[in-house]
């Protein structure tokens, strides 16, 4: 299997450039999350009461360092073991007033680097990206929708590899959360490249409790899990491909109250089948993901 494709499936089982996804990582639920929102947690307090201490996102500009490590087997007819580690540097801009859909953003991917040990042909590939900005809109939820790139050539190339930050923001109801909420969420993501494209179907179930402050602001920590489905087709190499899979997800993420992100971490585990439609092999694959977002002075 080629570098291509595993770069494919780290999009297929979550945006490479978030820990939440999924994302993002931490132990699973024993049990399946469904389509039913849970229950929100009995107390005294009103509902209004409670929103009136909301987190929400908000105007801020923050530096992030997005390190992402992929364990991937190939079970074909000899196994075929693959790790790659890369390092994203990004910086994201919310500003104000939020318009009818949500809040001017950016997303300028400084640079891209490879850990050491990875082939020099992979290396040179992250290389190429830097200086690309995205440009849209983080809704309530914090979505980051409408996107448009600096560069469309290069985001095209670079669209497996970071994706167009959609979900880098962990995803929260639309009134805000507060410590104590739990909620549930179904989330459709389809991702498309030059040669290849993925849809993915996650069910996610989230709870918040009080973090520790941050330069004296309170803070509030989200946990997710997501079970998910993935199917995807394209070319590796002008073959044709098709996959389908499930996988695993967990997460964890610090907002403040001021409505900034302030990073978190994730683990993704996804098994998938590709199909070489011209060849007729089925190949089974595991991948494993993990990811951490840090906050860079």
């Amino acid at each position: 299997m080629s570098f291509r494709l595993l770069v494919a499936a780290c999009v297929v089982g979550g945006a490479c450039a978030s820990a939440h996804s999924t994302p993002v990582v931490v132990p699973r639920p024993d049990s399946a999350p469904t389509n039913s929102p849970a229950a929100a947690p009995a107390g005294p307090a009103p509902r209004e009461a409670r929103r009136s201490d909301a987190v929400r996102y908000g105007p801020s500009a923050v530096r992030y360092l997005v390190h992402r490590q992929v364990h991937r087997e190939t079970l074909g007819s000899q196994l075929q073991v693959q790790n790659l580690g890369v390092r994203i540097f990004v910086t994201m801009a919310i500003t104000g007033p939020a318009d009818s859909v949500g809040y001017p953003a950016t997303f300028s991917v400084d640079s891209i680097a490879a850990d050491s040990g990875t082939p020099p042909l992979v290396s040179n590939s992250f290389a190429k990206v830097r200086k690309l900005v995205y440009a849209g809109r983080v809704v309530r939820r914090g979505e980051f929708v409408n996107v448009v790139a600096s560069d469309s050539a290069l985001a095209q190339a670079a669209a497996q590899l970071i994706g167009t930050f959609r979900d880098f923001l962990p995803r929260l109801p639309p009134d805000g959360v507060a410590p104590g909420a739990t909620w549930a969420d179904t989330v459709e993501m389809t991702q498309k490249s030059a040669d290849a494209a993925s849809a993915r179907h996650a069910v996610l179930r989230a709870t918040a409790a009080a973090g520790a402050p941050v330069a004296g602001l309170p803070s509030v920590r989200v946990e997710t899990s997501q079970l998910y489905t993935v199917t995807g087709n394209g070319k590796n190499l002008g073959q044709p491909y098709e996959l389908s899979g499930a996988g695993t997800a967990s997460a964890t993420a610090i907002i403040t109250a001021d409505g900034r992100y302030l990073g978190g971490e994730g683990r993704d585990s996804t098994s998938f089948t590709y199909r070489l439609l011209a060849r007729g092999d089925q190949v089974p694959v595991i991948q494993v993901t993990r990811t951490t977002v840090a906050v860079l002075p």
